[in-house]
């Protein structure tokens, strides 16, 4: 009789186990032992296993299933040289600027801003965006500012220098082409006619401009 008995708890013991682990549904949470451990009944998770787990829902017998939610670590302010525009109701990105003491090539502009890490060269998105970077350096008309798009590779496509996004001339983000060649450049310069003409300026990689924007992105 105690043999049947042990038996029997046996298996209820491997029934409560399994039924654990693989998890069940109870309040409307889900208790899977893939979303935290178990902690300790009427203890909190964070006591139990440190101040970065939280309570996630129950496991078995009312303890809590506990979870670790460290918050990952990100950028909360501009790095070294880099900084906040005026108007972020543009961009809420960092940037920096050569401030126009020399001209350079696209690649020089691009070893510059690939020193910071993070950081890429300038990525317009619209023009309020392109109208606060140009206030914000004081960048003057007609004069060339490189951008990160490009065609380095030249196989006719052009894309933004960090994330590879397309660009496409038939579809500007704002603005219009300066040049019709647009096939056999490299790079892409842009620069302003008064306050809200703007044109992306395809050349050669050697060439070079007096300005060039790197960008780096907070993560908020």
């Amino acid at each position: 009789m105690r043999s049947h008995f042990r038996i029997i708890m046996k298996w209820c013991c491997l029934i409560v186990f399994i039924f654990c682990t693989i998890g069940v549904s109870k309040g409307g949470r889900k208790c899977l032992a893939s979303n935290g451990k178990c902690g300790e009944k009427n203890v909190s998770c964070n006591e139990t296993f440190g101040p970065e787990w939280t309570y996630n829902g129950k496991c078995c017998s009312g303890r809590p299933c506990c979870k670790f939610l460290k918050a990952p670590c990100v950028p909360e302010t501009c790095p070294h040289g880099f900084k906040l525009l005026s108007n972020q109701t543009s961009s809420a990105n960092c940037y920096s600027t050569s401030i126009g003491l020399r001209s350079t090539t696209w690649h020089e502009a691009f070893a510059i801003c690939a020193q910071t890490d993070g950081a890429y060269m300038w990525r317009p998105n619209n023009e309020q965006e392109a109208k606060a970077v140009f206030i914000e350096f004081n960048i003057p008309n007609i004069i060339f500012v490189w951008t990160g798009a490009n065609d380095i590779d030249k196989d006719g496509n052009y894309t933004f220098a960090g994330d590879n996004s397309p660009f496409s001339f038939k579809h500007l983000p704002f603005g219009q082409v300066d040049s019709f060649d647009t096939h056999s450049n490299c790079a892409v310069r842009l620069y302003t006619v008064g306050a809200a003409s703007y044109y992306w300026d395809p050349v050669l990689c050697s060439f070079t401009a007096r300005y060039y924007i790197c960008e780096y992105k907070l993560v908020n």
